[in-house]
Formats: C-alpha cells, sequence, structure tokens
C-alpha cells in the first residue's frame, strides 16, 4: 500500500472531487494519475453544535454555516480539518 492522506474535500458540480495542492504535492501525484478514494459524508451535527453554543439556538443553518467557515478562516484550517 502506498502513501495514504486524509482531507476534507468538496463534491464539485461536474462530479469531480478536490484535491488540496498540499495533499497532491505529498503524494508526488500527476495529472492523470489513478488513486484509490475512500468516501464518507459529513454531517454537520446541529444539536450538538447549538448546545455548546446556546445563542445559536435561533439561527437558520446558512447562518451557523457562515459563522463556522469564518472561524475556520480566522484559525487558519479551512478546508485542513472539520470543526
Amino acid at each position: 500500500m502506498g502513501k495514504i492522506a486524509s482531507f476534507k474535500a468538496k463534491y464539485l458540480e461536474d462530479g469531480h472531487l478536490s484535491i488540496p495542492k498540499e495533499v497532491a504535492a505529498s503524494l508526488l501525484l500527476r495529472k492523470g494519475e489513478e488513486v484509490q478514494v475512500l468516501i464518507e459524508k459529513v454531517r454537520f451535527d446541529k444539536m450538538g453544535f447549538l448546545r455548546l453554543s446556546g445563542i445559536w439556538k435561533n439561527k437558520s443553518e446558512e447562518e451557523i454555516l457562515i459563522y463556522r467557515e469564518i472561524v475556520k478562516e480566522r484559525l487558519g484550517i479551512a478546508g485542513k480539518h472539520n470543526l
């Protein structure tokens, strides 16, 4: 078995998955190479999040998503880890 990398990706409109450049570089991937992929859909735990942040209980899922993305950006982890 070769080198393994774990990362969060977006399912693109054309049916492809995005691979961060850092991951592709660490695996020495070249365009057109085949890779083996294991996919797990990440589900946002709204209730768990709201228990930790009661002030958000009346917010829409869109408002919460925007907040989560802002926090990730400020921490410098956008696209690297689940938050």
